[in-house]
């Protein structure tokens, strides 16, 4: 609790497969998960999680992935529930009831990822495009992100690294503002994956710095930089100095963050 501004920090972990610290239980990949077609059993491995998690003083898990994967030769199948929709979404809400419990008091935040597409990519490989029409958008891949959002309340979502239709997930209003917040009603908060807002700037290039790309992320949705802060440091600062961000937008965000902790205890 002892942080410059006197706000208690949320403390993160993975926990894709169990919580990811030594002595923590192992659990089996999520690919496996899904071959057991039991919502009940993958619930109580989640309570196990999150028991585990608050013990050591952790509040939110980067965890499950939502992803549905089409191509296997995508590195990171196994993280996945598989290709089939409805199960993924019924593993996958089993898995958030358990890591957020009744009452989010002595709950974890479970952190939905990756918004979207991700396990789409182009040709298999990581980061690549997701070339997904409006429709299959919809019905396949944004089909367990609603379920979790509307079925279970969760409380936390991950953008994907890749972009549909030549816009990167990390800066869609489409995605994070009409779909996300204004159709589903989601109140809870929007992270960022590993340096995705950095790569607005490096990778994807739709930003011409560090400065632009966080203005783009945060006006687009993204409200926590993860892993560390970065975009949203000193370059998110000289944004709001100049102007390029309003208040409102940047008070919003604060109100929601904020919100989600107290509502931890």
């Amino acid at each position: 609790e002892n942080t410059r501004l006197g706000i208690p920090a949320i403390v993160y972990e993975e926990c894709c497969s169990g919580l990811m610290t030594r002595d923590a239980t192992l659990f089996p990949q999520a690919i496996g998960v899904a071959s057991t077609w039991n919502p009940e059993l993958t619930e109580k491995m989640a309570t196990v999680i999150r028991m585990q998690m608050r013990a050591i003083g952790a509040h939110q898990g980067l965890a499950p992935l939502l992803d549905v994967t089409r191509d296997p030769r995508w590195g990171r199948t196994e993280e996945t529930m598989g290709e089939d929709p409805y199960l993924v979404a019924n593993l996958g809400c089993a898995y958030i009831k358990g890591l957020q419990g009744d009452d989010l008091r002595n709950a974890v935040i479970a952190t939905g990822k990756h918004f979207v597409g991700y396990g789409n990519s182009e040709g298999g490989m990581n980061w690549s495009p997701s070339p997904i029409p409006d429709r299959q958008l919809y019905e396949v891949f944004l089909y367990p992100f609603e379920a979790a959002v509307k079925e279970v309340g969760l409380g936390s979502i991950m953008n994907s690294y890749s972009e549909i239709d030549g816009v990167p997930c990390c800066a869609s209003k489409k995605l994070l503002r009409d779909i996300l917040r204004t159709a589903w009603k989601f109140d809870g908060i929007v992270v960022s994956d590993y340096s995705a807002i950095n790569m607005l700037y490096e990778y994807h290039q739709t930003a011409k710095d560090k400065q632009e790309a966080a203005n783009q992320a945060l006006c687009a949705g993204i409200e926590v930089e993860l892993p560390s802060t970065d975009c949203y440091g000193e370059p998110l600062k000289k944004a709001i100095e100049q102007g390029v961000i309003s208040t409102t937008d940047l008070n919003a965000v604060v109100k929601r963050i904020l919100s989600m902790k107290f509502r931890l205890g």
